[in-house]
C-alpha cells in the first residue's frame, strides 16, 4: 500500500530523515516509536505532502506521490491526524466534520451516512454536534480530530501523538475505536510516545533514533523485549538502541 525508498527530508539545510526505506500494508498497523527529536513527526508530515522529501521516493498504491499536494494526497485516501488536532475552535462539531469530508465529497457516501457512521463511533460528538470545538475537553477534541479525519474516508490513517495530554481512561476509549476501525481494515501509521499502548495496538513496530530506522519488528516482540522496555517504559534514557541486532 505505502512504499518509502532512501526518504530524505528536513528543514531548510537540516536534514532530518537520512535515507528511509518502509513498506506498510493493506490493513496493518505500524507503530513508530522513539524519543523527542528522533524524525517522528517528520516522517508523518513527509508522508502526508505537509513535508516535501529533498531524497527518495514515496508510493502509494502504486502512484508515485511526487507531483502531488496535500489535497491531491488526502483525495487518494491518505490522511493525516497531526499532533494537537489542529481544529478550528470557533467552528461547532459538525462543521469541523463537514470540513473533513470537503475533499472527498464528490465521491465516496453521501455527507450525511458519512456523519452517521462517525457519531456511531463517538456518540459523545453526536451530543455536542453544535457546540464550538474550542470548547470540547481534550479528549473530546481528540476524539472530533479522529472523526474528522474518517469523513475523508481513508484507506491509510497517519497518527502522530494521539494520546498527548488524555487521561488514561480516555486513551482506553480512543485506542479501543483505532482497534475496531483497523479490524474493518482501516491501515495506520501511528507515532506515540505512549510505547507499551502503542505496540499494543501494532502489528509491526519501528524504533527511530535521529532521523534512521533502528530496530523493526512484530509488535509483540518489541513489547517483550529488555533492551525496548528499559528505553521505552521508563527504567533509562534512550540513546543505545542502535546497538541492537535488528530481529
Amino acid at each position: 500500500m505505502l512504499k518509502l525508498h532512501e526518504v530524505r527530508a528536513g528543514y531548510g539545510r537540516i536534514e532530518v530523515l537520512h535515507g528511509l526505506d518502509l513498506t506498510v500494508r493493506p490493513g496493518e498497523v505500524v507503530t513508530i516509536i522513539g524519543a523527542n527529536g528522533a524524525g517522528k513527526s517528520t516522517l508523518l508530515k513527509t508522508i502526508s505532502g505537509l513535508v516535501k522529501p529533498s531524497g527518495g521516493s514515496i508510493e502509494f498504491a502504486g502512484e508515485s506521490l511526487a507531483s502531488l499536494g496535500v489535497e491531491g494526497i488526502v483525495s487518494r485516501g491518505l490522511v493525516q491526524i497531526p499532533e494537537g488536532r489542529q481544529l478550528f475552535g470557533p467552528l461547532s462539531v459538525e462543521e469541523n466534520l463537514e470540513l473533513g469530508a470537503y475533499v472527498r465529497r464528490r465521491r465516496g457516501r453521501p455527507l450525511g451516512e458519512k456523519l452517521a457512521w462517525v457519531y456511531s463511533l463517538f456518540p459523545r460528538l453526536q451530543e455536542r454536534r453544535r457546540q464550538q470545538a474550542g470548547t470540547l475537553s481534550g479528549g473530546e477534541q481528540q476524539m472530533l480530530a479522529i472523526a474528522r479525519a474518517l469523513m475523508a474516508e481513508p484507506s491509510l490513517l497517519l497518527l502522530d501523538e494521539p494520546s498527548m495530554g488524555l487521561a488514561p481512561i480516555v486513551v482506553r476509549d480512543i485506542f479501543a475505536t483505532l482497534r475496531d476501525l483497523n479490524r474493518e481494515g482501516l491501515t495506520m501509521i501511528l507515532v506515540e510516545q505512549d510505547a507499551r499502548i502503542a505496540l499494543s495496538l501494532a502489528h509491526r513496530g519501528i524504533v527511530m533514533e535521529r532521523g534512521r530506522f533502528a530496530l523493526e519488528g512484530e509488535a509483540r516482540t518489541l513489547l517483550e523485549d529488555p533492551e525496548v522496555q528499559a528505553i521505552y517504559f521508563g527504567q533509562r534514557k534512550a540513546g543505545n538502541v542502535r546497538a541492537m541486532e535488528p530481529r
